[in-house]
């Protein structure tokens, strides 16, 4: 074989090997910023229009927060303060959480390093909870598999958009 065919043939399989790395790499199907379009079963309804929520997931990462309620958060007096009570109003309505996570099929399990919930926290690495996903081009159908009261949101990818926080 001359060395031309040897390079060539060298170059060939190294543009494959690429190839394959790049496509290894791709984005598995939770990748993305995505924001909260409906619950269902969140204390025992479904919400059609819900509260401010977003779930981003790189590779291996994720972060959470959404409010966890249908009802809107009250705002309260600035130049007051919050009461104690608009204080825990505020912080029980809201879900916040952020670690790692595994896939599995079409199951991912997250471990909370940070947590709003100090017990949910403390108990990393062991905290895993369990969901079930199902991608449909930009919607995201996330199902908890953990919680005994248990919930789907359904979620639409905002990554590469503006997103509702938009302003002009």
């Amino acid at each position: 074989m001359t060395n031309t065919k040897k390079h060539f043939l060298t170059s060939t399989i190294g543009v494959i090997a690429l190839a394959f790395s790049f496509a290894a790499q791709a984005e598995n199907d939770l990748e993305g910023g995505w924001i909260v379009s409906s619950w269902e079963n969140l204390g025992d309804e479904s919400v059609a229009e819900p509260q401010s929520g977003i779930f981003v997931f790189t590779s291996t990462n994720y972060a959470i927060m959404f409010v966890n309620t249908k009802e809107v958060r009250p705002e309260y007096d600035a130049d007051a303060g919050m009461t104690d009570a608009e204080k825990m109003a505020s912080y029980d309505s809201l879900t916040a959480n952020a670690g790692g996570y595994e896939i599995d099929g079409n199951t991912f399990t997250t471990f909370a390093y940070v947590a709003k919930d100090n017990n949910y926290m403390a108990g990393f690495p062991e905290n895993g909870t369990e969901y079930e996903f199902e991608r449909d081009g930009e919607m995201l159908t996330i199902t908890s598999k953990t919680f005994p009261q248990g919930f789907t949101v359904i979620l639409e990818r905002v990554e590469g958009e503006d997103g509702p926080w938009e302003t002009e």
